[in-house]
């Protein structure tokens, strides 16, 4: 593992690579200077498991990646280049398709004087896909660098769940003693939008030539969070030095009150008032266990590990979301509710407005012997069930 706190200045690193190819890649990295005035970069990312090919094996099953790396002059010449060759093991298929399986890694790269630009590729070597990025390893200006950990360790995607802990370090560049001095201390703030959440003062570490100062907030025990962007911003409260970095939560929607109250607003067309009152009510601490404890007795084949009733039933929710909303309700429209309720038509009629007409659309179910027409009354895109 690369070690990350080195007397060092960083000196870049804020604008993250995006990838364009077809293997999903989540990377980071930071430029600094070693003690002899040379530019190195360690490259940080992140590649699920499924976005590689694997092939079985005597143990198990194996897929195997590389990664190459170019600077480039203004010219795009190439300058310098390295290759790393990397395997990667499973010992069940399972894991290569769960979407929780990931690959972290990093790499090393010196950067000559001159680079310009930095083009990072990573190849499928079994499946002869691939993905490319070029960025400009250049720093905000602003005398901070922040860097997201997760457990420890470089967390390229940004994304904290509700067991992660949300690990933020800046290091201010302290070239002169313009940046801070030895007693110096500083302020995070945590904002949704330019709303702040929190405010928390913390000193700093001076070491050498450079001052750091860590933000930890455990999820779990944070009660302001819900899945969304965040911004982390920190300042010295004297001397030069400021910046912000955004990061995202993703909770389980039983853990996030607006999540979790839209979500059982869309049981509407299977549960009772009373049900959708009393989950609205359960504390957070409880709704997992009442949510399962609804569904339980609806579930066709508890042998499995999924619900499938469940599954089906917000999976037309979501279509309709996608397909009824514009100028209708959603869900909530009459076509969501028919819908919802007997699932996709064996066929759809849609007539047009005409001048002594408004636009319909009439929906025929065979085998239950159903048709229902659903009119335009205004041309505002919001269909109502005229007859069944």
């Amino acid at each position: 593992m690369i070690a990350l706190f080195l007397p060092w200045i960083l000196i870049s690193g804020v604008v993250l690579p995006i990838f364009q190819g077809n293997i999903k890649i989540n990377a980071d990295y930071a430029v600094y200077e070693d003690t002899g005035g040379l530019r190195v970069m360690d490259f940080f990312y992140e590649i699920p498991y499924s976005g590689l090919t694997f092939v079985r094996n005597e143990s198990g099953f194996t897929a195997r990646y590389r990664i190459t790396m170019e600077a480039l002059d203004r010219s795009s010449r190439v300058m310098a280049a390295d290759v790393w060759e990397h395997e990667v093991q499973a010992a069940d298929y399972s894991v290569t398709v769960d979407p929780d399986s990931i690959i972290s890694g990093a790499v090393r790269f010196s950067l000559p004087r001159g680079t310009s630009s930095v083009r990072v590729s990573v190849y499928d070597r079994l499946s002869e896909r691939q993905s490319m990025s070029r960025f400009i390893p250049e720093g905000d200006g602003r005398g901070v660098h922040l860097r997201l950990f997760k457990s420890g360790r470089p967390n390229p995607s940004r994304i904290y769940g509700l067991d992660d802990t949300i690990e933020i370090w800046a290091e201010f560049v302290s070239a002169s003693n313009s940046v801070g001095s030895w007693e110096d201390s500083v302020l995070w703030l945590v904002k949704k939008g330019k709303m702040v959440l929190t405010g928390v003062r913390a000193g700093v570490t001076r070491n050498a030539d450079r001052m750091t100062a860590e933000l930890r907030l455990p999820v779990i025990d944070s009660g302001f969070w819900g899945s969304g962007i965040y911004t982390a911003e920190v300042r010295l409260l004297s001397g030069n030095g400021a910046g912000e970095t955004d990061f995202e939560v993703k909770l389980p929607f039983y853990y996030d009150d607006s999540l979790w109250n839209a979500r059982v607003e869309q049981l509407i067309y299977i549960a009772s008032r009373d049900e959708i009152r009393r989950l609205k009510r359960t504390v957070r601490v409880n709704r997992q266990s009442a949510w399962k404890e609804f569904w339980q007795d609806k579930d066709p084949n508890p042998s499995t590990t999924i619900n499938e009733r469940e599954q089906e039933y917000f999976s037309r929710i979501e279509y309709c979301e996608q397909n009824f909303s514009r100028g209708d309700l959603g869900y909530r429209s009459d076509r969501g509710r028919i819908y919802v309720l007997y699932g996709p038509p064996d066929q759809v009629e849609s007539r047009p407005f005409e001048i002594d007409r408004p636009a319909e659309e009439v929906w025929y179910y065979y085998q239950r012997n159903l048709t229902f027409t659903f009119v335009d009354r205004f041309g505002s895109g919001e269909f109502v069930l005229w007859r069944q």
